[in-house]
């Protein structure tokens, strides 16, 4: 029978091994030296993983901060003068011309269909 004072049997969720915690704080495994943590059996796991994910999404927010903030500082060195958007001259692929194009190229494909309607009505 176990003694008293050995305190109470463990078993070490790294390797497996049964041992007594001597009644120490933090219990640690003499085999491979492994800190316990006794609450591990009893919390579930899905709170272990929301935990991780919620790590993982303050890592993200904090590094795109960081990268917003780095940005911004590129955007003060090279000065709001070459910032600036001209919207005279921006493109926006509207031109009338292209229209005008395509349009032309349905008569084309309207007068081609009629010549070979044609060239089927003479054979």
């Amino acid at each position: 029978m176990a003694k008293p004072n050995w305190g109470l049997k463990r078993t070490c969720l790294s390797c497996g091994e049964r041992f007594y915690d001597m009644k120490r704080d933090p219990i640690v495994c003499p085999t491979c030296e492994a800190v316990l943590d006794p609450l591990a059996l009893v919390r579930p796991r899905r709170a272990r993983a929301a935990a991780a994910a919620s790590q993982a999404k303050a890592k993200a927010k904090a590094k795109a901060a960081s990268e917003a903030q780095e940005l911004s500082n590129q955007a003060a060195l090279i000065g709001d003068d070459e910032l600036e958007v001209d919207a005279d001259n921006l493109d926006l692929g509207n031109d009338d011309e292209d229209l005008i194009a395509d349009n032309d190229g349905l008569e084309v494909d309207a007068e081609i269909s009629e010549a070979l309607e044609n060239v089927k009505e003479d054979k």
